[in-house]
């Protein structure tokens, strides 16, 4: 299968860099990028399992809330993929959650394929692994996250960017089609 073959890949490489650089593996272990992944590692399983957990349980609800939305209010669509992103914290798992029912209760091509940059919203929670790896690698101090959930450095400038770029789509999408 494909993921085991980037698992043998990686381990494979891994192995060939230990053997041919002299690393030792006790100084692979105390090494802060380490320390720093497995940390989040552990964060992003715990919390993963927690979400999937969660959604998985109540995915029909989410399913019938979300459509019932969408009937009354297309233009909601990218709102709900940014949300229902922030939970699953998977853009595929969103598309496929959403957009078929959205396109099945009406919701225009226009409105989904410009809403579509909303599934990016995994950086909402500050507990995706590629976040917290780099809080974590932050040498700096600078990228912390506060004592409030959404008081992170990655925020704001993810939030510009979904805003624009489903604006521009928009916009785009009015002129093309």
């Amino acid at each position: 299968a494909r993921d085991a073959a980037v698992i043998a890949i990686m381990l494979t490489v891994g192995t060939a860099i230990v053997l041919t650089c002299g690393v030792g593996p006790g100084r692979i272990l105390s090494s802060a990028v380490f320390k720093s992944g497995m940390s989040a590692a552990i964060c992003v399983l715990g919390v993963a399992w927690l979400g999937t957990t969660f959604v998985k349980a109540h995915e029909a609800t989410i399913k019938e809330y979300a459509g019932s939305i969408l009937t009354d209010h297309p233009w909601t669509l990218a709102i709900v993929l940014f949300v229902a992103a922030s939970l699953l914290y998977s853009q595929a798992a969103t598309t496929k959650a959403l957009i078929p029912t959205a396109l099945a209760i009406g919701v225009s091509p226009l409105a989904a394929l410009a809403s579509f940059a909303a599934v990016s919203a995994l950086f909402v929670l500050p507990t995706y692994p590629t976040l917290l790896a780099a809080v974590e690698i932050d040498d700096t101090g600078s990228s912390k996250i506060g004592h409030y959930i959404f008081n992170h450095p990655f925020f704001m400038p993810g939030l510009i960017a979904i805003v624009l770029s489903v604006a521009f789509a928009f916009g785009l999408g009015a002129i093309i089609i």
